[in-house]
């Protein structure tokens, strides 16, 4: 089933679609935006979970879609998880919206005794005023894995046709929508009204959407601090406690822990009651004597137990009974109780660590458990033959807010209520102020006993500094961020626009269509104007090192003074070592500048004296309107023609070494010598176009590159899946830098179907 195919007709069903199913909300529908509901980048962002991270979401949630069985869109059966994920990447629309869409409409989140219409009607598809549950339309998708395929299928619909069909609600078009004038700010929200025309419908939608994954972004055992703030907070329950001593702090938590946030971050977190007293404090109200565990007051059964036990009762704070009031009472500490506090001891007979608390008996997988978790206790050893009747249970997981790397694995996790998050990216990592130095390494099994939780994802900037100054190729998981600047993009003007063979439409400036086996321009839009080629540059400086004798299984060291480069967003410290053929994924994968200043120095210590054999290069291979003035393409006036790029990048795309770093899509590395503790990196191709699933072509090689002046540029070597015809398209000046990659595909697609 293609949803482009469908009719008009059949499509103006949706407009009436129904809402269902109230839900209670902890955000406040006060905040609601009508006019902005969310993002195109984030309706369309399908990969912002995998298969794995939305079936944690449903076992989160206890959802009857967790374990739910059942015929996909064209009869196969699978689990609910794997037909949102597939039918998200089919589309390229975000599983995040098929997951509020379900809950929005049938409550399929979190009912756990859903009816049989609920799932045949899981995403309201084909449900309308007119005829409710006996439309043709609803019949006709009528099933849970036709319905979400649906869900999606219309979204991608609606932004393929959203010029074509006047019906559909536009962006920056007003609207009444339930008596109320409405003005969408982008096509998401546009469409959100094409297919539920209620104010109410699309709040709920937003209210959901807000408090399953934009409301908190921190982990419950986060300690945060705001700029210029003095108070700590614990995150705890989904809430902020302040910490009103530093004592109170320390008996808890390791204040290497505590995270640097912006004000604005704290204020969405309704506070809690404080965290006044130190931990295991002596507390007396009135008569009576209590030991503070966390949150709980175990009461004495008398002052004289508080002796015998080794507590001076002169050694106590005081509360007031209304103070008492806010503690949970817990079980009663006899004489006899064996320690209160809790012990730890190595056991003789098996080496295990153990936790003991009373009777209870839980084992610790891994030291650093004991460590992290009693800071205040020592290990001792015993037997487990002396220790009487005791209940062994089971093992104990790790501190919530502890970071752990699993042994032989890249995935740095979050531990939360015993489960462990995945942090999705790097970019995720560093955007919530985590440090390399906090992450805990662990084995597998000691992995294995948290339960996987749903994934950590950054659903919003959260920038600490006041004017961050970034420039460099952008895309999601690099600190390389683009931003506007008050540099204008060269525009070659109209009257001097020159085009070859058949003619497209596109606000690119200047592009190149090149059949690889013919060696023929097959099409072009100012091929010869000269433009700044930004980081396309790196395609030459890295083909150029490799032809110099780079040793690709030997390492570079980090000198700041020599390598860093004028825009630096390698995480890298002076001194550390990496691999070259690492350098080289961090240069054309991510496209970031410094690794490329370490590979030039392998090969030559002069930089300019290299610069020189650029351009010798290029004159070599007839490019003989290309100019390098620098190695990374920082430079504007380092310049080519998209005429010229191809020439460079047909004969890259010749030699195995860069040909195999342009077609990555993913890189993952660890440093040769670490020296902050940050040995790892992992990014994803700076080319989006990469990640979709439904292309109808295949990229071999691409990079990318951008500066103000040179606007969005894109390389690309494609096969078209139809036939295997090679092509490499290049496009130079693209104005569109928040959607970069649209235009270059809407060429390629028209390349492939034209040629």
């Amino acid at each position: 089933m293609n949803i482009k195919k469908l009719h008009v007709s059949t499509i103006m069903f949706l407009l009436l679609s129904l809402l269902i199913s109230p839900t209670v909300f902890a955000v406040s529908s006060d905040d609601f935006n009508p006019n902005h509901i969310i993002s195109d980048a984030e309706i369309q962002e399908s990969t912002s979970m995998n298969r794995a991270d939305i079936d944690a979401f449903l076992n989160n949630y206890n959802s009857y879609l967790s374990t739910y069985k059942t015929a996909d869109w064209e009869g196969t059966r699978r689990f609910a998880s794997d037909i949102i994920y597939r039918a998200s990447q089919e589309h390229t629309i975000n599983p995040k919206y098929l997951l509020v869409k379900l809950q929005k409409e049938q409550s399929l989140i979190t009912d756990k005794t859903p009816s049989d219409n609920q799932l045949n009607g899981a995403a309201g598809y084909g449900i309308t005023d007119g005829c409710g549950w006996s439309c043709d339309m609803y019949l006709n998708n009528k099933g849970f894995g036709k319905q979400v395929d649906k869900a999606a299928g219309v979204i991608r619909w609606y932004y393929d046709n959203v010029k074509k069909e006047s019906w559909i609600k536009q962006a920056n078009h007003t609207y009444n929508i339930d008596g109320e004038n409405i003005t969408p700010e982008n096509n998401a929200t546009a469409f959100l009204y094409t297919y539920t025309p209620h104010l109410h419908g699309n709040k709920n939608f937003w209210l959901l959407w807000q408090d399953w994954f934009a409301n908190h972004a921190y982990p419950d055992g986060s300690l945060l601090q705001a700029v210029g703030d003095d108070i700590i907070y614990l995150i705890d329950n989904g809430k902020k406690r302040a910490f009103t001593s530093f004592t109170a702090l320390v008996t808890r938590f390791d204040p290497k822990k505590i995270l640097t946030v912006p004000s604005s971050e704290l204020s969405r977190y309704d506070a809690e009651k404080d965290i006044t007293l130190p931990n295991y404090s002596i507390v007396k109200q009135g008569t009576k004597y209590y030991l503070l565990d966390y949150d709980t007051l175990r009461p004495f059964a008398n002052s004289q137990t508080v002796k015998q036990l080794g507590y001076h009762p002169d050694e106590t704070v005081e509360i007031t009974s209304t103070e008492l009031k806010k503690y949970t009472i817990g079980d009663t500490i006899k004489a006899d109780s064996a320690s209160p506090m809790g012990r730890l001891f190595r056991a003789k007979e098996d080496g295990v660590i153990y936790y003991q608390k009373e009777k209870n008996l839980f084992p610790l997988t891994d030291e650093q458990i004991a460590k992290i978790n009693f800071p205040h206790l020592t290990i001792d050893t015993d037997t487990l033959s002396s220790l009487g009747s005791v209940t062994v249970k089971n093992p104990l997981p790790f501190k919530d807010g502890t970071l752990i790397l699993i042994n032989g694995y890249n995935s740095v996790y979050v531990i939360e209520h015993g489960k462990k998050r995945h942090i999705a990216t790097e970019e995720v990592f560093n955007g919530l102020g985590y440090s390399w130095d906090q992450i805990v390494k662990t084995d597998f099994f000691t992995g294995s006993i948290h339960q996987t939780g749903q994934a950590l994802y950054l659903q919003r900037p959260i920038t600490i500094e006041k004017e961050p100054i970034i420039v460099g190729d952008v895309h999601k998981s690099t600190t390389e961020t683009i931003i506007e600047e008050d540099t204008e993009m060269q525009v070659t003007p109209k009257e001097k626009t020159i085009t070859t063979g058949p003619t497209f439409d596109t606000p690119v400036d200047a592009y190149a269509i090149y059949d690889v086996k013919a060696k023929k321009m097959l099409a072009s839009k100012n091929a010869d104007v000269i433009r700044p080629l930004a980081s396309l540059t790196k395609v030459m400086s890295t083909y150029e090192a490799v032809y110099s004798g780079l040793r690709v299984n030997t390492a570079g060291t980090y000198d700041p003074a020599n390598h860093k480069a004028t825009y630096h967003y390698f995480r890298i410290v002076k001194g550390e070592k990496i691999m070259y053929r690492d350098l080289l994924d961090a240069g054309l994968v991510s496209s970031l500048n410094t690794p490329i200043r370490i590979i030039v120095d392998a090969v030559e210590k002069d930089e300019s004296i290299f610069i020189t054999s650029m351009n010798t290069r290029a004159e070599t291979l007839g490019m003989n309107k290309t100019t390098f003035k620098d190695v990374t393409g920082e430079s504007e006036h380092t310049v080519g023609t998209a005429r010229d790029y191809v020439a460079l990048f047909d004969i890259a795309m010749k030699q195995m070494t860069i040909k195999s770093y342009l077609g990555k899509k993913y890189y993952k590395y660890t440093e040769a010598h670490d020296l902050d503790g940050k040995p790892q990196h992992y990014d994803y191709h700076s080319n989006e176009l990469l990640e979709e699933k439904n292309l109808p072509y295949e990229i071999i090689g691409s990079k990318t590159g951008y500066l103000p002046e040179s606007g969005a540029n894109l390389a690309m070597k494609v096969k078209r899946k139809s036939d295997g015809k090679e092509f490499i398209i290049i496009t130079l000046g693209n104005p569109d830098i928040r959607t970069r990659f649209e235009h270059p595909d809407t060429l390629t697609r028209w390349a492939i179907k034209t040629f």
